[in-house]
């Protein structure tokens, strides 16, 4: 953890080690100040000007030493919070998908929060640590023999303690993976709290085998370090009170030793007992943190070792001028859990062309949404090749293909502000946006936030479709939009808005089910299996005669 903290800035270490020090060795000269008072042994005149000069001193090097290692740790916690969040932006995204998000919010939350923890206790151990040294110091100069005996003892329990460190440290570990699997659990109920409302055996069975089995899981774990560290500071304590007992009753037997002594010995070491309980007890801060930190840095490594080493793009914007997009013998494999059994996508041969409207079209497992995924580029081809524009989607390139294309996934996320948008000039278009999806007596942009996203399922669809708008990318995807949208903006949708879209020379790719808008579309691509099956193209005359159909119906 130390060293670790060395490599964020040593020079703050370094000052907030020498203040604490300062800090504790001051402390260390008051109560032998105070102890020389009482045994007469100082000037009088002297005192009051030396105990005042070594209070401020403990004081101040102790507001410095706290003040340097906060202003350290709260900067070093920003920076792993963004390092971490950076790399996970840059990770490809089926690894993310692979380490769960219940794992990304541990390491992002409980396992920094720990780092931070131990940092800012870091003042108070080198605080303690001085006042001990010092304290021992001072007992060298009363009785260099009871010294002997005391720093003898102190050695051994330190060493002593040590040979248990093992056991809680594995009871850390384990209550640590545990947090995992209590953080899916959580995420679980908050996000499937209507499905568990609906159904009690589901919320019983939830809360039996899996909630409350993780919650115990964890509690014992956490519950087994915590009780392993209280022996050992236990046995430190017992120590300290044998060292005492010692003193006061069993050394002067051997030795005759002046009152004086005794009396100084018993008690700065009285005094002392309270900085060795704390560094005792905070071993297991300690020993959280440097768990924590072994997390995020094996977190930091796997997600170092999967972004695409390639150069930052110089236009980060889309790809001016598309023109063609192909997959050319594209393949796909994964594991389907509930099925117990391996699904293959392909090899998919298609090409796709400016003003283009080309439906999905499959039943429920058929892998729409896998290939939608591997067309924008957020699955790779296991085999075959992706074309934009001529030239072969690969790791050097793919954030820049990325770029060229506004999704809404069925399982949206609709983010509170307008992020990336130049909202100053979009002002008119928003609003004029906002009239069109019939969302303006709802949601107003405020500074490019939106003032609610507290909406039903098919506003917040209709707000996902208003930010997509505004990318204004060449290629565009809706997976299931309609799905949630009553008659009305499902009409909309299909017969005004992705035929204005088409008009503007974008492509649109839509993943549905409903079957009376078909005829819109310039190609149907029928999916079974992970095969195409079919790709038809609607008639022109039909096509036509819908269409108008259509259109009288909804203006009528």
């Amino acid at each position: 953890m130390l060293v670790f903290l060395c490599r964020s800035s040593w020079l703050t270490i370094i000052g907030v080690l020498l203040t604490g020090v300062i800090s504790g060795l001051s402390s260390a000269a008051l109560v032998a100040l105070i102890n020389s008072t009482l045994s007469n042994a100082l000037d009088v005149k002297l005192l009051p000007w030396l105990f005042g000069g070594l209070s401020v001193a403990v004081l101040s090097s102790s507001f410095v030493s706290h003040y340097l290692l906060n202003g350290l740790s709260a900067k070093i916690v920003c920076d792993l919070r963004i390092q971490i969040s950076r790399l996970i932006l840059a990770a490809p995204y089926p690894y993310l998908q692979k380490l769960g998000k219940s794992a990304l919010l541990a390491n992002l939350t409980e396992d920094i929060t720990a780092i931070a923890n131990a940092s800012q206790l870091l003042p108070i151990v080198c605080i303690n640590f001085a006042v001990v040294a010092g304290c021992m110091a001072y007992l060298s100069w009363l009785s260099w023999h009871l010294a002997l005996v005391l720093g003898g003892v102190i050695v051994f329990g330190v060493l002593s303690s040590s040979l248990f460190r093992e056991w809680p440290k594995k009871a850390l570990l384990k209550a640590r993976e545990e947090y995992d699997v209590l953080s899916s659990d959580f995420r679980a109920l908050t996000e499937g709290i209507r499905e568990l409302k609906l159904h009690r055996q589901r919320s019983d069975a939830f809360m039996a085998q899996s909630l409350a089995a993780s919650a115990e899981a964890y509690r014992r774990y956490s519950f087994r370090g915590a009780v392993a560290y209280l022996l050992v500071n236990q046995w430190a304590q017992l120590l300290y009170y044998l060292v005492i007992g010692v003193i006061l009753y069993v050394f002067p037997v051997w030795q005759v030793i002046d009152q004086n002594v005794i009396r100084g010995y018993a008690l700065v070491f009285l005094f002392m007992m309270s900085p060795l309980t704390v560094l005792t007890n905070s071993l297991p801060v300690f020993s959280r943190a440097n768990v924590s930190l072994q997390k995020v840095r094996q977190l930091g490594d796997r997600l170092k070792q999967q972004v695409a080493q390639a150069d930052a793009p110089v236009i980060p914007e889309a790809c001016a001028g598309f023109f063609a997009l192909e997959l050319q013998g594209v393949t796909h494999s994964f594991h389907r859990e509930k099925e117990n059994r391996n699904f293959t996508l392909g090899p998919i041969d298609l090409d796709f062309k400016p003003g283009e409207l080309v439906f999905l079209v499959g039943g429920n497992g058929s892998g729409k949404t896998t290939l939608a995924m591997l067309l924008m580029g957020l699955y790779m081809p296991e085999q075959g090749f992706i074309l934009w524009n001529g030239g072969v989607v690969d790791e050097h390139n793919r954030d820049d293909y990325l770029q060229n294309f506004s999704v809404i996934f069925s399982d949206f996320y609709l983010f509170d502000e307008l992020y990336g948008f130049d909202n100053e000039n979009n002002h008119v278009l928003v609003a004029d946006y906002l009239q069109r999806l019939h969302l303006h007596h709802k949601v107003r942009v405020e500074n490019g936030r939106f003032s609610s996203v507290n909406l039903s399922q098919g506003q917040r669809k209709r707000l996902a479709l208003l930010v997509a708008y505004l990318e204004d990318r060449p290629f565009y995807v809706f997976d299931e939009w309609a799905a949630d949208q009553d008659p009305e903006f499902k009409h909309l949708f299909y017969t005004e808005l992705l035929p204005a879209l088409q008009a503007r020379g974008k492509t649109v790719l839509v993943i549905s089910h409903d079957d009376r808008y078909f005829y819109l579309a310039d190609r149907c691509i029928k999916l079974e299996e992970g095969q195409i099956v079919g790709m038809d193209k609607p008639a022109a005359a039909g096509k036509q005669m819908q269409l108008h159909e259509y259109t009288v119906q909804a203006y009528s």
